[in-house]
């Protein structure tokens, strides 16, 4: 569950659930929460050059579901 924003501010978060796979890359990823357009765009198009550190389990990388949150400064006029 999210927590609640305070009344009167606006949309300022990007949450996805995906899948890191054992390369370190995200997959199969899903928008749970919207930021504006623009910003959406913007997280999404830099995202996509991103690659994680894998998870590790005894020393073997394995895939993982997880969710990325990401707060975007809501002082920039978009």
């Amino acid at each position: 569950t999210l927590a609640a924003r305070p009344a009167g501010l606006p949309n300022a978060a990007l949450v996805k659930s995906c899948v890191l796979d054992r390369y370190g890359l995200w997959r199969r990823h899903h928008v749970l929460e919207l930021a504006t357009a623009l910003m959406t765009s913007k997280v999404l198009t830099a995202l996509n050059s991103w690659k994680f550190s894998p998870v590790m389990r005894v020393n073997e990388p394995i895939e993982v579901n997880a969710i990325l949150g990401f707060n975007i400064d809501t002082n920039d006029q978009y």
